[in-house]
């Protein structure tokens, strides 16, 4: 539910601002003319009648309906109601994500940044919950948030139409915030601007319960107490991390460093309370006293703890990155880094050209420690930075093709671990646009790291060269196989046109593309993409960490190659590049470094590609899971050993749709999820998820995405259970017209019979079904994924 109005405003591009955003977003035009009116003829909203309770009445109502768009950065005009203080913080009119800043932003980081209501006025937020914004004015029915809900009322949309193509759902487009002294201007402009932004209405019960709160005061929740065992717990992992040996020490910035961004918890107690890792100038024991620095490893000044928070706000999938703590992990952490053989001589420096360049930072720890620390939760590292702030927007992830298989380089096959002298000899080379603070034009810093890169992989070929004189090249086993049981070993990374999703196992068809990473490739992409990183940084800042991520995916795309046979390995990468083997990337800083190597892997006549794939998957079955049958059946219906009679009608059924090419691929969003109806309870409904595939000639390239695609090479992937934290579409069907479903949707040739195909299966944005349906996925998701769950962001959902 989006609750202030966002109004065009020339000049701006709002990338960040999801369109069924908050502060809400203005509907530009109409097709059919609407009546202005004043706010003083807006429909009065009653209120229950009764005192409300916020964890009783009013928080699911605000994650059900509010927090879906009004959370983290996305979050229009910045109007957070994933939690009481942001909702008292309020809105402001600049946004989070601009492309066109040319200086970087001072943060506003909720619970960070700044605190209480006073200091955020003082930042240009202003209230949503006071009349006029006004001291000393009272709550009421004026509140700005519910102001905007009356709004909405007053016009509802068509139920179950599509929405006018006047109203934009864009996420980058132009946008501004109406504030409290601003919308009766705003409500005579437009009057399509209420809230909730482009969906079905609320109930008149739910809105009777977000008044009744903004009335009585929009009281909060008392803090949820932390249980007994969970602060022993933090106590023991307080104190480890504040351990005063300069081991201990250096060990614990490089683990804050990569854990700044979870969501922590304790694997060994019941799913409950999350927690984030913070500095603060208290000890323990003593209230947490936050460290506020724009990146992880900013100079905190002299007095520092590493301290457990509990997260008060809502969980959103989108930022829900979780990590486990617990004995098992604190004895680990403990083998790798404190028991290691290694001797520290100082802490590493806070200046920006050390402390940027985690090679040159942690020098002193052993790279097999930091490489295996990252192997073991591969998963999340590569979570931090596919679903990180950088990745958003169409631009920010255009850097990476659709689907792609992930492994890594074995550690003792990694030079970087196995030699000493090699990341000594070349971490100067390593360094991260980051380093420069966005200070420096993204042209100079591409040269300047292009040649960069050019040395370094010059120095990494001399160096496996002399390793290998016979040039007999890699084997099968110079690829991690998880240490014979952890599934993190394999990954499958998914672009969905402006985010991205990461999970276990290769699922989906045979990739166009593959990565191996090792050691630093690996670090790099997440001190590019994540820890040095600032969301709030200037145009320069954002252009530089994508191109240098230009660097990143070819060189992992050239130590896959390398696996293949010699004479396919040239071809193969240019079928990857087509329309780019000009780049400076493919024939200097990234050029194939293998050739003239042989390999050890054994080939077959035909695809090589897809023969080492399928030699990974066979390598270990406890590692590489289950089979996905439902993308790569031979010989249909491939039938899961354990599927219910349910699960098994139904995957028969969507089995048709996986890697097929066709026209009826091109009009599908690029997350639909399927909530496919077993019986009337729906408590034994399945989910399934389909995902869009788009082809691409190459990614090479920041702009003119579309004269690179090829929609005729677009497939689908079909997901057991909910991908994503951005549905774009839902589908609603009963099992008994599954296989109705999949007929009518590979029949689908035309417009006009994809939209046939929706009103008969869809579930658009005003259909009343919409909030049913978003409820029953959040509760399936919970039930399948207690940790890993989250609140979806609605705010991509398309207009179809």
């Amino acid at each position: 539910m989006h609750v202030l109005s966002l109004v065009p405003r020339p000049g701006v591009i709002a990338l960040a601002l999801v369109a069924a955003a908050a502060l809400g977003c203005a509907r530009q035009s109409t097709d059919a003319p609407v009546q202005a009116q004043s706010t003083a003829s807006l429909p009065m909203l009653e209120s229950l009648g009764r005192p409300v309770d916020f964890e009783l009445d009013v928080q699911s109502v605000l994650d059900n309906r509010c927090v879906v768009c009004h959370a983290c950065y996305d979050a229009p005009c910045q109007l957070l109601l994933s939690s009481r203080e942001g909702a008292q913080r309020g809105a402001a009119q600049e946004p989070v994500y601009d492309s066109e800043r040319l200086r970087a932003k001072p943060p506003t980081r909720l619970g960070i940044d700044a605190h209480g209501v006073s200091a955020w006025r003082e930042r240009d937020f202003f209230s949503v919950l006071d009349a006029a914004d006004e001291p000393g004015v009272a709550r009421g029915r004026d509140a700005l948030l519910l102001r905007t809900l009356a709004l909405g009322r007053a016009h509802p949309f068509a139920e179950g139409k599509r929405l006018p193509e006047s109203v934009s759902l864009d996420i980058d487009r132009k946008l501004t915030c109406a504030a409290g002294d601003e919308f009766e201007e705003y409500t005579r402009d437009h009057p399509l601007g209420g809230m909730p932004y482009g969906v079905a209405p609320l109930s008149h019960d739910e809105l009777a319960t977000l008044t009744s709160w903004v009335v009585e005061g929009a009281k909060g929740p008392a803090p949820a107490p932390v249980l007994q065992v969970s602060e022993a717990s933090v106590r023991e992992w307080e104190s480890f991390l504040n351990g005063d040996s300069l081991k201990q020490r250096i060990s614990s910035r490089y683990l804050y460093e990569h854990w700044f961004a979870a969501s922590l918890y304790f694997d060994d107690q019941p799913v409950g309370r999350f927690f984030r890792i913070v500095r603060s100038r208290s000890a323990p024991g003593q209230p947490i006293d936050e460290i506020a620095t724009v990146r992880p490893y900013d100079d905190p000044g002299p007095t520092l703890y590493y301290r457990l928070a509990p997260i008060e706000s809502s969980i959103v999938h989108k930022t829900h990155m979780v990590y486990a703590l617990g004995p098992k992990r604190l004895a680990r952490l403990k083998q790798l880094f404190i028991a290691s053989d290694w001797q520290p001589t100082e802490l590493p420096s806070y200046d920006v050209d050390v402390a940027s360049n985690p090679f040159i930072a942690f020098a002193e720890i052993p790279p097999r420690s930091r490489y295996q620390y990252m192997l073991d939760d591969a998963e999340y590292f590569v979570t931090t930075f596919i679903r990180g702030p950088v990745c958003r927007g169409q631009v920010a992830v255009d850097v990476i093709q659709d689907q792609f298989f992930v492994s890594f380089l074995d550690p003792d096959r990694d030079l970087s671990v196995i030699d000493p002298t090699f990341l000594a000899k070349t971490k100067s080379l390593l360094s991260l646009p980051a380093e420069h603070a966005g200070n420096v034009l993204p042209g100079d810093i591409f040269l300047g790291y292009a040649r960069d890169q050019h040395r370094y992989l010059d120095a990494r070929e001399a160096a496996y060269d002399a390793l290998d004189p016979k040039r007999r090249g890699p084997a099968l086993d110079w690829i991690w196989d998880g240490d014979g049981h952890n599934t993190n070993a394999l990954l499958t990374v998914f672009r969905n046109f402006d985010n991205a999703t990461v999970v276990r196992g290769f699922v989906g068809g045979m990739s166009k593309t593959a990565w191996v990473i090792d050691y630093p490739i690996f670090e790099r992409l997440y001190y590019n993409l994540v820890a040095g990183f600032n969301v709030f940084g200037n145009v320069s800042h954002q252009v530089s960490t994508r191109l240098y991520m230009d660097h990143l995916r070819m060189q992992s795309e050239n130590l896959f190659l390398g696996f293949l046979p010699e004479p396919d390995r040239k071809p193969i990468r240019a079928s990857w590049y087509v329309g780019a083997t000009h780049q400076l990337d493919y024939f200097f800083a990234n050029q194939i470094r293998s050739l003239g190597h042989a390999t050890q892997v054994k080939f077959g006549p035909g695809d090589v590609q897809a023969q080492l794939i399928e030699q990974l998957l066979a390598r270990d079955t406890d590692v590489a899971g289950p089979p996905d049958r439902l993308n790569r059946c031979a010989k249909p219906p491939c039938l899961r050993v354990n599927a219910t009679p349910a699960e098994r009608q139904a995957e028969t059924a969507l089995q048709r749709l996986a890697s097929v090419k066709g026209a009826w691929v091109a009009p599908l969003p690029e997350v639909s999820l399927v909530r496919v109806r077993v019986d009337d309870s729906g408590e034994r409904d399945l989910a399934y998820s389909l995902i869009h595939n788009d082809a691409h000639e190459n990614v090479a390239f920041m702009f003119g995405e579309d004269e690179r695609r090829i929609p005729g090479d677009d497939t689908v992937t079909i997901f057991r259970g909910q991908f994503g934290s951005y549905p774009n579409f839902f589908f609603s069907v009963e099992l008994a017209r599954i296989d109705d479903f999949v007929d009518a949707l590979r029949a689908v040739s035309t417009p006009a019979q994809f939209e046939s195909f929706v009103d008969t299966f869809g579930v658009r944005r005003t259909d009343r079904r919409f909030w049913a349906t978003s409820d029953w996925l959040r509760e399936d998701l919970r039930r399948a994924q207690p940790i890993q769950a989250g609140i979806y962001d609605i705010g991509r959902y398309g207009n179809f």
